[in-house]
């Protein structure tokens, strides 16, 4: 719980649909958090009309070795 992973920099985002890009976009940049409250690489957010269920799962092509942890500050 708690570990910080992000998808690493060289993961390649071209031929996921453009909503899914976009979360592996941002996924590159901020990273997210684990929580060990649901299925394995399961990628949670807050429901919302505009986005599209069926681009975003896409995501679930992403393989775990695509992102790396990042060390917490001292």
């Amino acid at each position: 719980m708690g570990l910080r992973l992000r998808l690493k920099a060289s993961f390649r985002t071209t031929g996921y649909p453009r909503q899914a890009r976009i979360i592996l976009e941002a996924l590159k940049r901020y990273g997210m958090l684990v929580a060990d409250n649901g299925s394995d690489w399961f990628i949670t957010g807050a429901p919302d009309p505009r986005w599209s269920n069926e681009q975003l799962r896409a995501l679930k092509r992403v393989p775990g070795s695509a992102f790396e942890v990042i060390a917490p500050r001292p």
